[in-house]
């Protein structure tokens, strides 16, 4: 009997685990897209008092749009300093994945990098991008694979690109790294010459509704310093 049972609690726990898809790898953008009449926020913190958020809308089937947006000193004592401006993100898969075929997204997201302490470089928005997206079943949990290129209007002359990677563990646990090639922007960050820039996560999601994680971005110190962020994923109904 107490077999039987442990038995039915992991089962219980692999399901809880691959609820859900991802929005995002660690940083990079995913293929997945949330339903209409639900929203996603997300926000994550960054040195040394800075915080981003956003709120997106799903406004059609596969497609979904929202804005961002954040400052410097949002908490302690000082008076907060917003950003400059409001961003624009959406996203518009074409594909749905298949047994033997990724999805596909195309998406727009004019945030760039924005200034934090111990940084030498801040990477440029990615602006319009496209991404695939191919999850496969295992083991305690689902373990997807992501690669996507983009243009930015500013840096228009190279592609940028990344590669990123997720694994969901029993009991709502996951780990997602993403790798940024740096192709676009300013030639002497890009990977032949730094090895690019990589971010990992480890999270603890519940039900594909709130996910929890701990990000530890720039480990090569391309861009300056590394650093640990506190990130936050909610998905909601309207």
């Amino acid at each position: 009997m107490r077999a039987f049972s442990f038995f039915l609690v992991l089962v219980i726990l692999s399901s809880v685990a691959g609820a859900g898809e991802l929005m995002r790898v660690a940083g990079e953008p995913t293929a997945g897209v949330i339903a209409p009449k639900t929203f996603n926020v997300a926000m994550n913190t960054f040195p040394t008092t800075g915080l981003k958020f956003s709120v997106t809308l799903g406004i059609l089937p596969r497609f979904m749009a929202g804005l961002g947006y954040g400052g410097w000193n949002i908490t302690g004592m000082n008076s907060p300093d917003w950003f400059e401006e409001v961003y624009l993100k959406a996203r518009f898969r074409i594909f749905d994945e298949k047994r033997s075929f990724p999805a596909i997204a195309l998406g727009f997201d004019n945030e760039a990098e924005h200034s934090r302490s111990g940084a030498e470089y801040l990477r440029p928005a990615r602006d319009f991008y496209m991404v695939f997206s191919k999850n496969f079943a295992g083991l305690g949990g689902d373990m997807g694979f992501h690669f996507g290129v983009n243009m930015s209007t500013h840096e228009s002359d190279h592609l940028g690109s990344w590669l990123g990677f997720d694994k969901s563990f029993p009991g709502g646990f996951g780990i997602a790294a993403d790798w940024d090639l740096a192709t676009s922007g300013d030639t002497e960050y890009r990977v032949e010459k730094t090895g690019g820039f990589i971010d990992i996560e480890t999270y603890w999601e519940s039900f594909g509704q709130v996910r929890i994680g701990l990000r530890f971005s720039d480990i090569l110190e391309t861009g300056g310093a590394p650093y640990r962020s506190l990130v936050v994923d909610f998905l909601g109904l309207i």
